[in-house]
């Protein structure tokens, strides 16, 4: 049974990416639809399962990459993040064959826009951010407790599934506590990372602040004045972009600020939930 059709050459890099026309077979059986996009080491397909019946990603390392260690530990990464996490934020992992001898996963599919698409038309709303930022929160908050840190986010690893976010781009996730390094996206990335200090929760909440500081502003974090205009939100976002880790706030104590500040006809959860709640977000 043929996995697939043939190689082609990435014309940003010019190194081979696979060839599949519609309705061949990939790794594991799904059936190719289109590429969605080409990174270093691997690339992502849309593709269809025939047992579930329904679209999903299946992300394999390109072709001159499937014995490269990082390209299959990138893979190695995203099911570690995502193994057994049932969480809206997060995408789920519907197959795991990084031990194949073509390494492949296949994640659900997640359809909409990306923050960076949607911050292209123009800035959010303040009680948007807020509710946007609450919402990525419960997602980081349940890989926090994992002791895992996304270690990426950047808009375009956000994507709106009927305006509700979902993380994507699960490929540097790190274990908390792990040595850290500079990977991550110019902009995004905690000073802290540039110091190849040990990973933690607080290189997240570092890049959801830039991410959330530019869906407020529509300008890139790295790019911000010197201070904010006082509202709850804005000193939020000001203290999770704080230079020195130690000063950014934990994320349950974040969660708990976005919650308070949302106003209440905009609260997504009923008004007997207790948002303040140690379990909150779990």
């Amino acid at each position: 049974m043929t996995a697939v059709l043939g190689t082609d050459v990435n014309e940003l890099d010019g190194a081979p990416v696979w060839f599949c026309s519609p309705g061949s077979e990939l790794p594991g059986g799904f059936l190719a639809w289109r590429r969605l996009r080409v990174g270093l080491r691997c690339e992502a397909w849309l593709a269809w399962s025939v047992p579930l019946w329904c679209p999903a990603v299946l992300k394999l390392p390109r072709p001159h990459q499937i014995e490269h260690p990082d390209a299959a530990r990138a893979l190695h990464r995203e099911v570690a993040a995502l193994q057994g996490q049932p969480h809206p934020a997060l995408p789920r992992l519907y197959h795991d064959a990084t031990t194949a001898d073509i390494p492949h996963i296949a994640l659900e599919f997640i359809e909409g826009p990306t923050l960076e698409e949607e911050i292209a038309n123009g800035p959010l709303s303040e009680p948007e951010v807020a509710l946007l930022g609450a919402q990525l929160l419960t997602g980081l908050l349940a890989l926090h407790r994992r002791r895992i840190a996304h270690a990426n986010l950047t808009p375009g690893h956000v994507i709106l599934r009927d305006m509700r976010p979902v993380l994507v781009g699960f490929g540097s996730a790190r274990r908390i506590g792990m040595p850290g390094g500079p990977a991550g996206t110019p902009g995004y990335t905690a000073p802290e990372r540039r110091t190849r200090e040990p990973i933690s929760a607080g290189n997240d909440l570092y890049g959801l602040g830039a991410i959330l500081y530019e869906a407020l502003t529509g300008t890139p974090a790295s790019d911000r004045p010197r201070t904010f205009a006082h509202t709850p939100l804005t000193v939020l976002i000001h203290t999770l972009l704080h230079p020195d880790p130690a000063r950014r706030p934990y994320t349950h104590e974040a969660l708990t600020t976005f919650a308070t500040t949302l106003p209440p006809d905009l609260r997504p959860w009923p008004t007997w939930a207790d948002p303040t709640a140690p379990g909150a977000g779990s």
